[in-house]
Order: structure tokens, then C-alpha cells, then sequence
């Protein structure tokens, strides 16, 4: 298998949950039932996106006056779409999975006041996307799968205007700093905040997932189950350590 083809085999391990989340009313009750009012119901995210996450991200973006917001890592449109709103901006959003893409699209048919956007399937480190095209860009928990960070980065500094805002949730081992990343790509002004909540949250999600493995299977498929079964074993280990953080950034 060549480097391209492993690359692309693990950053979209969540392809079967992407194309197959909409069918499992279990999934979004299990994360209701955790998050409570945070939980951002009318985006239907997958993953571990808060509304006071959301609300963060529109709050650093807005004060940049961003107009073309770029999402890598969209995933099924959400996330992006709900930000862009607020901010009036225009989306465009970009993800590895075709199956998320075509979700986002179909997702953006039915968003309330949704604005104009478009979603096209590429990877994080070579969108396609005109060079210094946008004067924002965000990516809610998706660049941590990224295994190239610095051609993700630099790709990201491509597209972005010179004094514009990227913002990112990911989760921060100890031994890694974005920092490390965003100043050689072109970035200043960089910092990082810890998400309050979200690894207690994060690991009641995965206990429920465990709990409702049946029912997840019956209406997702087993692949989409065993992606969802097989975090939930595994990641509780690494979140001892291993904080979900927001970062911002300025391109320089």
C-alpha cells in the first residue's frame, strides 16, 4: 500500500459513522442525554462540539469581520454552517470523506437561514481551494487525524488572507504543541484554552456507546457501530492525559 493510500485509510476511519449517523436516533439521544442544552441539536454534529464551543468560535472569528469562512474537516456540514450564519459570512467546507460531503450539501437544503455554501471532498493538506481566498477559516476536532500536520497547516496559511483568524478544537497530548505547527506556517498571536467539561462528557458518551451497542448496530450497520465501539474502548486511556483544547491564531 503506498504512503497516499494509508494516509487516506486512517484519517477517514469515520467514514461508515459519517454516512450512516443521520439513521441512529440512539446516537443523538445518547448525546442529548449527556450534554443537556449544551448539546447543539440543530446542527447534528458528530463528535464532542458544544453549543458554548460554537458560540466561541463565531465570538473569534466575528471580531475579524470574516465574510468567506473556509471549514476543513466540515464533516456533515453542521458545525460550519451554523457559524457562518452568525457570522453572514459565506462557507466553504472541506472534507476527506465523500460520503460527509454529500450529507453536508443535503444538510444545507434544510438549514434554517442557511448561508451560501458549498462543500467539495479533498484532504486537509491540498483543498484545491483558491490561494488567499478567505479571510477565515475554523475545523471542529477533525486536525488531530491529520497525520502531515505541517502541510495542514500550511495549507490553511495558504488560504487565508494575511491578518485573518483560524480557530480549532483538537484534542493536545503533552508531548505536542500546535505552536510547533502554526509559526512556521505563517502564524502568530496563537493560543490555547482547555475545553472545560469535555473529557468527563467525552467518556459518559462512551459508556452510553458501550451501553447501547445493539441498538447503535441495528440502525447505523456494524461497521459504523464497531468504528464508534472500538473509540469507546480505547480512548478513555490516552484522555487522562490528553485535554480537548481550543486554539486561536492570527495569519501573520
Amino acid at each position: 500500500m503506498s504512503n497516499t493510500e494509508s494516509i487516506t485509510v486512517h484519517e477517514d476511519r469515520y467514514r461508515p459513522v459519517l454516512a450512516n449517523q443521520r439513521e441512529s436516533r440512539t446516537l443523538r439521544a445518547i448525546y442529548r442525554e449527556v450534554y443537556g442544552d449544551e448539546y447543539p441539536d440543530d446542527v447534528r454534529p458528530f463528535g464532542f462540539v458544544t453549543r458554548s464551543d460554537l458560540r466561541s468560535c463565531a465570538g473569534f472569528l466575528g471580531k475579524y469581520g470574516v465574510s468567506r469562512l473556509v471549514d476543513v474537516g466540515c464533516g456533515c456540514g453542521g458545525p460550519g454552517l451554523w457559524v457562518a450564519r452568525e457570522l453572514a459570512a459565506s462557507l466553504a467546507g472541506v472534507d476527506i470523506v465523500g460520503e460527509a460531503v454529500q450529507e453536508a450539501a443535503r444538510f444545507a437544503n434544510s438549514f434554517a437561514d442557511a448561508p451560501p455554501a458549498s462543500f467539495l471532498v479533498a484532504s486537509a493538506t491540498d483543498t484545491g481551494l483558491p490561494e488567499r481566498g478567505f479571510d477565515g477559516a475554523m475545523s471542529i476536532d477533525a486536525l488531530w487525524m491529520v497525520l502531515n500536520k505541517p502541510a495542514a497547516f500550511a495549507e490553511l496559511s495558504r488560504l487565508l488572507r494575511p491578518g485573518s483568524p483560524l480557530v480549532f478544537t483538537t484534542w493536545a497530548p503533552q508531548h505536542l504543541d500546535y505552536a510547533w505547527f502554526l509559526e512556521p506556517a505563517g502564524f502568530r498571536d496563537i493560543g490555547t484554552a482547555e475545553v472545560t467539561g469535555s473529557t468527563e462528557r467525552q467518556l459518559m458518551v462512551y459508556a452510553r456507546i458501550l451501553d447501547e451497542r445493539d441498538a447503535l448496530a441495528r440502525e447505523m450497520g456494524e461497521s459504523a457501530c464497531q468504528v464508534l465501539v472500538d473509540e469507546a474502548l480505547e480512548a478513555p486511556r490516552p484522555l487522562e492525559t490528553v485535554p480537548r483544547v481550543m486554539v486561536t491564531a492570527i495569519r501573520a
